[in-house]
């Protein structure tokens, strides 16, 4: 799903991190035609025309997707409601040119962006105006988001991530190696890997790549930052560190610098395993055909078996600036009705965020480069609720990457690693705190 770059995923973690979900709403009910959305009610005038604009950053709402899951349901329910969605994604700098968006649509874990413009505010007036069903919802979903805002809901989700093992067959084929199989530790994977690194007629053939530590540590939920402290010192890190130095050292499995892992596994065709998120987008493209690949069950850690990572999600909000409230929530209300996640789901290869998993089994349905694919293997992973992010430390991932590529590449160990990272980041927080370090 994501096509932000792998560098962005690593500095999310190291936001200030704890999901403390207390899901205590969801007790609103619908009208009795079961889909857990309001009908538009019957009015003898005629609505005023409304326009809405709509920002997004890291959404994954592209064009084809703009038109066919927001522009055109909201023309049959709701013609008096025209959404445009703004060009790019600084909405800081929008805010400052003074065009206000009605809606946000993001990544959960840039919501502080959007509170510090002093863009969001509760959402459950709304919910409980519209009588949306909250039900509906994965909890773990909802969860995630009220870390954001312990008394109230702040957005909603409207679609999630996966992660998987993608694999190319005919590597394995080329080395008579088995295929990757559900329910693998990282261990299992790695020694897997070792049976298809190696180099061949002159093309070196990557076994194994994991997307970086940063995506090994949101498998766990693991900030950086935690309740204003550095996170540092504990086995878990220490797990994570080791794990990616575990697959950086798989003979002839090095890093290629300078090529997006995305190339390398879909237009070089030398990486035998990618495990990550949602990549179908690109797995459709042209670029991708003819490559023979398949995918399998995201790896676990040893003492967390099935565990897939944390709950990694788009989310959508009406923004409190916003002169139209009532109809801007009608959008997030038809993008999150059964039909249109369903549609989501099919079409687009996003996973709805829904709990009805006979809309989640229809996951692909309609893209012909996912037919005859393993996707079962998506939906025997779990996920646990992510960490609540925070803007406050900005200094904190690079420090942190700083120390880690030391380590990696055999100047330091684990312990100086963590140990160097912890005492400038808790030198970076004491500035920020200060006012001295803020930016």
């Amino acid at each position: 799903m994501k096509t932000r770059l792998t560098a962005a995923l690593t500095a999310a973690i190291f936001s200030l991190g704890f999901a403390t979900g207390c899901a205590n709403g969801g007790a609103n009910r619908t009208n009795d035609s079961g889909s857990g959305q309001n009908q538009p009610a019957v009015n003898s005038k005629l609505e005023e025309p409304v326009k809405l604009l709509l920002a997004q950053k890291w959404s994954e709402i592209n064009e084809a997707d703009f038109k066919a899951l927001i522009v055109e349901p909201l023309q049959k329910k709701y013609p008096h409601i025209q959404v445009e969605m703004l060009k790019g994604e600084n909405i800081k700098e929008m805010v400052a040119a003074g065009t206000v968006p009605d809606i946000i649509a993001t990544w959960v874990n840039l919501i502080p962006d959007y509170q510090e413009l002093d863009l969001v505010e509760d959402q459950t007036p709304l919910i409980k105006k519209h009588n949306l069903d909250l039900n509906r919802f994965e909890t773990t979903a909802l969860d995630t988001i009220r870390g954001y805002d312990k008394a109230g809901l702040v957005a909603l989700p409207y679609d999630s991530n996966f992660n998987v093992i993608y694999y190319n067959k005919d590597i394995f084929d080329k080395f008579g190696v088995d295929y990757p199989k559900d329910g693998m530790t990282w261990e299992e994977t790695i020694q897997l890997a070792k049976r298809v690194s190696r180099e061949d007629q002159g093309i070196r053939y990557r076994g194994l790549e994991a997307d970086g530590y940063g995506k090994l540590a949101l498998q766990l939920a693991l900030p950086v930052v935690k309740d204003g402290k550095p996170n540092l010192n504990n086995e878990q890190w220490k797990q994570v560190l080791t794990l990616a130095k575990s697959i950086e050292s798989i003979p002839s499995n090095e890093p290629v610098p300078n090529v997006h892992q995305r190339n390398q596994f879909i237009k070089d065709r030398n990486l035998a395993m990618f495990a990550t998120g949602n990549n179908f987008n690109l797995l459709q493209s042209d670029a991708a055909k003819g490559l023979n690949w398949d995918i399998a069950q995201y790896p676990s850690y040893p003492d967390k078996p099935n565990q897939a990572g944390m709950v990694d999600e788009h989310v959508i909000f009406v923004s409190k600036q916003s002169k139209h409230k009532d109809e801007a929530f009608k959008v997030i209300e038809t993008l999150t009705s059964d039909e249109i996640q369903k549609k989501l789901t099919r079409a687009s290869g996003k996973l709805s965020v829904l709990k009805d998993s006979a809309i989640k089994r229809e996951l692909g349905a309609d893209m012909p480069a996912l037919q005859g694919k393993h996707l079962d293997a998506i939906f025997k992973g779990r996920y646990i609720p992510a960490y609540t992010a925070t803007s406050k430390y900005p200094d904190a991932g690079k420090i942190m990457n700083e120390q880690v590529a030391k380590f990696l590449s055999g100047e330091q160990d684990v312990n100086t690693a963590l140990r160097s990272a912890e005492e400038a980041i808790q030198n970076h927080i004491k500035q920020v705190d200060a006012g001295a370090g803020k930016k």
